[in-house]
């Protein structure tokens, strides 16, 4: 065991040199996870987050001072965050000869070997697969061979688990990709393998789910070998944890379902006693209110109570407790006909078994933590309902964190530790913060404001699109080549987009956006725009850039990206409020406006060599908002209502002039 005093970050990092601000990020970790803390990290890309945090473990494991340091839980969000862990955690067994080991978790559906035999399996929602999954495992019926062939008598591993299971090991960190078509050979269920590599293993990389959802976490974490306050644990890009927290707990579902659900029913000789056609209608009368009041896209309240009641009339049931028994009847009999479709090679799925799971936690899901919503959606010239009950409270699952030994929050845009500490509920008196300054130099980065036009609601006028547009159009003349533009919301995007006239190749966000399809569409255009929205699929966790260099030129946010003022919103301000006092309409609508405008104006900057301008258009921006900016952003950034002295200053700065 080494003493505090012979540790040196160099003899644990597998790189030759330290990037900048690289060695405060390790020493912060290092006190983390030594001294059993919470720290939150603001670190922004470039600094090399991942391997940091990895070097910083190894050093804490090494010294042991106050308790042993045991193993490390690291939970990533996207695919793209967890393929840096195991290239990491290679590079050090490499480099190092440290005998580093990883179990590298991603869904039980995308691991499944069966998926690629019955390609059927791939058309089914996760949640379809995932009760789908659990009846083969029991074998109701029918037993999945891959499983079946994992595991012998009382459940041990027969001898090709074992081969895949140390193969595995012997990488160091294979990544699900390689490892499925490996278990598919040998003929075994690669997810089961990973948990069985779990007891051997240093560090469990996945992503949220494997500490945020009980059922989840209870049965992985006895596999790993450690209790929640033996645990560490590394949350990397912490800012959505909190959404993420939220989402677990919430679900939403559209009367097309329960159509579905319906003619399901009556397909299977399924007694629902009417209960799927009768929510149908329901949900799309109340859609139809919503929309008479308040538009598309708009949440307004509904009382799941009355819901519940109206429902006990209509079907002649005696009590809340007879619809519960009807709706886990509907349950099971979705589990059957999954089985059943699965058995005729079709698709197994079941909207009569998603309804129902889904009727059971709209009204299971009470109290004020809770919401429950209509809206009406309108999609190509169509308007459908939907119905959903939304977590209000990160803290509900987000406090488990307390539970560990110790935890490392980053990402590059917690620019309100406050918030994420009091929404989460964490235990103030272990949290310690850092924030580091961008690596990259400052004088590549342009930040400028339009104070000439607004998104503010009140604002929001033709006039005011159509000024938005004249002067967009200019600006992205200006910067040239390859721009992103992201906008408060789809409608405040389609409004503007009809007024816009551009002779350059453009991409707009819909729905149905692929990630690989921007990426393409980028690459192959020298000149070209980008629409999208924030908080969208574009706008966050996308890494626009080839060869390890940005490929925007430019990023500009058009208004700031308030959340939208629905009825759902206003219990979540109301619910913060009671809860936090005057921080709380703060923390329910500013922190995920900055949250937003963070994650689009961090498309631009991916490497040190990267150089473009950042424009938000809203004068707000300049105003009483400014003081809630990074200090090194409100140094920054000019503001001017004149047109032609920005599209001067954005000519001079692309030109090569300094910011």
């Amino acid at each position: 065991m080494l003493a505090r005093g012979e540790l040196r970050p160099e003899d644990y990092f597998p790189y030759p040199e330290f990037r900048r601000y690289q060695k405060e990020v390790i020493s912060f970790a290092y006190e983390v996870l030594s001294r059993g803390l919470i720290g939150l990290v603001n670190a922004p890309c470039g600094i090399g987050k991942s391997v940091a945090v990895l070097t910083a473990y190894l050093m804490a494991r090494d010294a042991d001072q106050v308790g042993p340091v045991g193993k490390l839980m690291v939970l990533t969000r996207t695919k793209a965050q967890l393929e840096i862990y195991v290239r990491e955690v290679r590079r050090i067994r490499e480099q190092l000869s440290i005998p580093l080991r990883a179990a590298v978790f991603a869904s039980r559906q995308d691991m499944c070997p069966l998926r690629l035999d019955v390609g059927t399996l791939a058309k089914a929602s996760y949640k379809d697969f995932l009760r789908l999954c659990k009846e083969l495992r029991r074998g109701t019926g029918a037993l999945c061979p891959y499983y079946e062939a994992t595991y012998g008598e009382r459940r041990r591993l027969r001898s090709a688990a074992r081969a895949a299971v140390q193969r595995a090991l012997n990488a160091g960190a294979t990544l699900p990709g390689e490892l499925v078509p490996i278990c598919r050979d040998l003929g075994v269920c690669a997810y089961e393998v990973v948990k069985a590599m779990a007891r051997k293993a240093d560090l469990l990389v996945g992503n949220y789910n494997y500490l945020l959802l009980a059922p989840v976490r209870d049965a992985i974490l006895w596999r790993f070998g450690v209790d929640l306050p033996e645990l560490n644990c590394v949350v990397d890009e912490a800012h959505n944890v909190d959404k993420w927290a939220v989402e677990v707990m919430s679900d939403e579902i559209s009367s097309y379902s329960f159509r579905r659900a319906a003619k399901e029913a009556e397909e299977f000789g399924v007694q629902d006693r009417g209960l799927m056609e009768l929510m149908a209608d329901t949900v799309d009368k109340m859609a139809d209110e919503t929309y008479r009041l308040h538009g598309p896209d708009y949440e307004r309240l509904v009382d799941p109570d009355i819901l519940a009641d109206m429902l006990l009339s209509e079907l002649g049931l005696t009590s809340k407790r007879t619809l519960r028994s009807l709706l886990r009847f509907l349950e099971e009999e979705g589990d059957r006909i999954r089985l059943e479709r699965a058995e005729k090679g079709q698709a197994p799925i079941s909207f009569l078994g998603r309804c129902a799971s889904f009727l059971v936690d709209f009204f299971s899901h009470t109290g004020p933590e809770f919401a429950h919503y209509s809206k009406a959606i309108e999609r190509r010239g169509e308007l459908r309902g939907r119905l959903g009950v939304r977590c209000l409270d990160p803290s509900m699952t987000g406090s488990v964190l307390n539970e560990l030994r110790a935890v490392v929050m980053m990402s590059g845009t917690l620019w309100n530790p406050d918030y994420y500490v009091e929404a989460l509920g964490l235990d103030k008196g272990r949290v310690e913060f850092l924030s580091v300054p961008s690596p990259f130099p400052r004088a590549n980065r342009l930040i400028l404001v339009d104070k000439a036009v607004t998104t503010k609601y009140e604002r929001r006028s033709e006039e005011e699109f159509r000024a938005i547009a004249v002067r967009l159009k200019a600006l992205i003349k200006a910067i040239g080549g390859r721009v992103a533009v992201y906008f408060p919301s789809y409608e405040i995007m389609d409004a503007v987009l009809k007024l816009l006239e551009l002779d350059l190749p453009a991409l707009v966000e819909d729905q149905g956006t692929r990630v690989e399809e921007v990426l393409s569409f980028m690459r192959a255009h020298d000149a070209c725009v980008l629409f999208g929205v924030a908080r969208g699929k574009v706008s966050e966790g996308v890494d626009i850039s080839a060869g390890g260099r940005g490929l925007l030129s430019g990023v500009i946010i058009v208004g700031l990206p308030y959340p939208k003022k629905t009825g759902l919103q206003e219990a979540l301000t109301a619910y913060f409020e009671e809860k936090f006092g005057r921080r709380g309409w703060h923390y329910a609508n500013t922190v995920p406006c900055l949250s937003a405008l963070a994650q689009a104006a961090g498309r631009l900057q991916r490497s040190e060599h990267d150089r473009g301008v950042i424009i938000i258009m809203d004068k707000r921006a300049a105003g009483r908002f400014k003081r809630f900016l990074p200090k090194e952003w409100r140094a920054d950034m000019r503001a001017t209502d004149d047109l032609g002295m920005l599209v001067a200053t954005i000519r001079g700065f692309m030109a090569g002039g300094s910011a």
